[in-house]
């Protein structure tokens, strides 16, 4: 929404833009329903203003690096004849956690210093059949580290194997990083 802008008389007083009357809310997309686990997947529904998270810039940064990566991955998987996968919030929060602590802790692997594995994470996020982990470290954009992972077989077969379904990715952004995070499901 543009923001309004005061005018000021010849005299030096100001005048308020007029205010209008705000459009009512329509729905623009249809809500998924919902999965056999209870949990919906799609299009946030639609709230009132004053309700609704707004992103910050990082945030809002984030997110769209790691759809980036989504869309990167089902272009992939196109091209392998291998259906598209849908993204999970609790992979993606499973994700996001994962790269944040190896940020914070100083560590790139699949186990943290504690020795949770990525099935803890994914199952501890509430997704009841976790796939697999892709991780990098250092790629600045999406598609230089889906290039890295692309030109490694193990992380290449994760992302074309066809019986994943799910996917949530994680960035986080940092000094030292940026740290990425790829958590598949069935």
């Amino acid at each position: 929404m543009p923001k309004s802008r005061k005018r000021k008389r010849r005299d030096g007083s100001v005048v308020a833009p007029r205010q209008t009357k705000p459009k009512p809310l329509t729905r623009l997309t249809p809500v998924e329903p919902a999965q056999a686990d209870g949990s919906r997947e799609g299009p946030e529904p639609i709230t009132p203003a004053s309700s609704r998270q707004f992103s910050t810039g990082a945030e809002l940064r984030r997110e769209r690096m790691e759809d980036h990566v989504l869309n990167l991955v089902n272009a992939e998987r196109a091209k392998a004849g291998v259906p598209p996968l849908h993204k999970d919030a609790r992979l993606r929060r499973a994700a996001r956690g994962h790269s944040a602590d190896m940020a914070r802790r100083g560590f790139t692997s699949h186990d943290d210093p504690d020795g949770v594995t990525p099935v803890d994470r994914m199952r501890a996020e509430g997704y009841p059949e976790p796939g697999a982990e892709n991780i990098a470290r250092g790629q600045s954009h999406p598609q230089a580290v889906m290039q890295a992972w692309m030109n490694s077989p193990g992380h290449r077969a994760n992302i074309l194997r066809a019986e994943f379904a799910r996917i949530g990715i994680g960035v986080h952004l940092g000094t030292d990083g940026p740290w990425w995070t790829q958590n598949f499901g069935y």
